[in-house]
Order: C-alpha cells, then structure tokens, then sequence
C-alpha cells in the first residue's frame, strides 16, 4: 500500500517493493556503482553473488516465496532501477530492523531519492509494529548521516573496521606472557555479563541474549565434529584476573568464507594488557585451519584493542557510524 501511494504521487518516477526475480541484476549494477571501492577494500563479494543469481529466473522466484535475501524497494525512472533501500527485520530479534544499504546512481542525485527510500523504510517498518532501525554509514559520509539525523536517528557507537591479509599472518606465536585458557562450561554467565557491558549502544542495538554463551555437551560435541569435518568453528579464550573473566576473544573460523571474524571484549579497567595476548592466541589455535583475510571491528570507546590489532600488521579498512531510531 505504501509503495503504490509512492507510485501514484511520483508519476513516471517511481517506487516500489523490491522484486527479487526482475530486479536482481539491476541492484547489482547500483551496488556496484554506489559502493564499489568500499567493496573491494574490504573483501566483499556480494555484487558477484547477485550476478551469478540472477541468470536463474524461475527458480528465484520459485525461492522468493520462502526466502527473501534482498528486501526493501526500489526507485524506478521509467524501467530502470536507480535507487533502492534494503532492509529486514533481525531473525532473532522480533521489532529489530536493519537497513543494510541505502544507494542512489550519482547521475540521480540531488533530487532527495534517497530521502524518500529511507521514509519508505521508517513507514513499511512501522505499519509492520517494529519497534526499531538500525543502520551504518561510512563516517566521513556527512550528507548521508545528516540525511538521518534529519529523521531522528542518533549515533551510538563508532566502529573501525580493519584486515589482515592472509599473508600477513604471523610466521609463529610465543607462548602468552600473561595466562589464557579456553571457555568453560561454568563461564556462560560472566562472558555474557563481560559482553554486554563492553558492548556500547546496548540500549539501542539489538539485545544480548544469555543464550549465545552457554557451552554445554552439545555445543562442544557439534564444535568437536565441525573441527574433524573442516566445518565452521567459534575459537574462544579468556583472561581471569583474580578468578574473574576480564577478557574475552574469540574468532569466527568458516572456511568456505573468505576472511575470518575476531571480535574482543575486556573489561574498563583492564584495558591495555589483555587484547594482545587474545589475538595472538587466537591466531595461534587457527593455525591449524586454512589462512584466511582476518578481519576485526573495533568501537571507538576501546583504542587499546586498536592499537593491539595495529601491532600485528592489522591495517584501517573504514570507519563506521552506527545509528539507530525508535520507532515504535
């Protein structure tokens, strides 16, 4: 209903839902277009994905009705597609909605299409009872974040993400001057307190649940059998001070992706000595496993995991602002 006001309003220019079947390759062309070097800085091969589906016609729309990877809409100038917003509702965060992009063809801009995408967003996410939008955008991108302060967003976090290639890897690792150990069992309930008081913005981004922590038998049988198949695993250590978790890292480790995640967590006032030590061990359990691209995202409000990463060869990729609106 909002897209068909929106296409009876604009006359020839137009929007509407976005349609997985027709306008793949389309959106493709605009992805690459409105974010190609950021693309390739940082390792993404989404517009290649879109472009290998999008030759499949009936069976993307065979799959359209169960799935929806790309969802949002689109402005048309006749048939031709020259600015979307894309976005979806958190599959484990009912009410949780993210904008993923928001891109417009720079020969269309200056005529507030991307403004309209983004109210489009903010009315589909409303009539549908979300609760709330979250978003990043490049912080150097000023007319974008001025765009969404202008509808009410607020700035929560400021995040640096940052790579390593997979040949910059360190040759060998030394033991940890200071101990680590790996993640107990017992330990799920002071790395969700750790994470959740390390995370910044927690008021706004989506919740923390206790359940991504907990370790049992099953947890660590699956990661058992994923290590002897080759599969994807979730390497993890933790630094104790005084018999209290202080330090918390970990790495996404999929090899069939091209770049793996490290992610740290450690206390205010324990800052500055931990983050070395957990990436390196980190890196020494993944020696094992074939070398990817790592990569790591870091809030502004923690420099000292930054300058730890640095150290290790890690270099800037971008910046980002994160951002989010209660809508409810």
């Amino acid at each position: 209903m909002i897209a068909d006001a929106a296409e009876k309003r604009l006359g020839t220019s137009h929007i509407r839902p976005f349609v997985l079947r027709r306008d793949l390759e389309g959106l493709a062309t605009l992805i690459e277009r409105a974010f190609g070097g950021e693309l390739a800085a940082t390792g993404n091969q989404i517009v290649h994905e879109m472009r290998r589906m999008a030759p499949l016609g009936a069976m993307l729309w065979a799959a359209s009705l169960f799935i929806q990877p790309f969802r949002g809409f689109v402005w048309m100038e006749g048939h031709r597609l020259v600015g979307n917003v894309t976005l979806a509702e958190e599959e484990d965060h009912p009410g949780i909605w993210t904008v993923s992009s928001v891109a417009v063809l720079p020969e269309f801009h200056g005529r507030g299409i991307a403004g309209q995408l983004v109210d489009t967003a903010i009315a589909h996410v409303r009539s549908h009872h979300g609760r709330r939008i979250l978003l990043q955008v490049r912080a150097d991108n000023q007319p974008a974040q001025a765009l969404y302060r202008h509808r009410g967003f607020v700035v929560f976090d400021i995040v640096h993400e940052l790579g390593l290639a997979e040949g910059g890897w360190p040759v060998s690792v030394g033991r940890a001057p200071i101990p680590l150990r790996p993640v107990r069992a017992r330990d799920w309930h002071a790395l969700y307190r750790l994470v959740e008081a390390t995370t910044p913005g927690g008021r706004v981004r989506c919740p923390i649940h206790p359940r991504c922590f907990r370790r049992g038998f099953w947890w660590r049988l699956n990661q058992h059998v994923q290590r002897t198949l080759g599969g994807p695993q979730r390497l993890e250590l933790v630094g104790e001070c005084e018999g209290e978790i202080v330090a918390y890292g970990h790495m996404s480790v999929q090899p069939s992706q091209a770049c793996y995640e490290v992610t740290l967590n450690v206390a205010p006032g324990h800052r500055g000595r931990w983050e070395l030590p957990l990436v390196e061990g980190l890196i020494g359990m993944a020696h094992p496993v074939p070398r990817r691209h790592l990569r790591a995202r870091v809030s502004s409000s923690h420099p000292e995991a930054l300058r730890a990463l640095q150290e290790l060869g890690f270099t800037m990729l971008r910046t980002l602002t994160q951002m989010g609106l209660d809508v409810a």
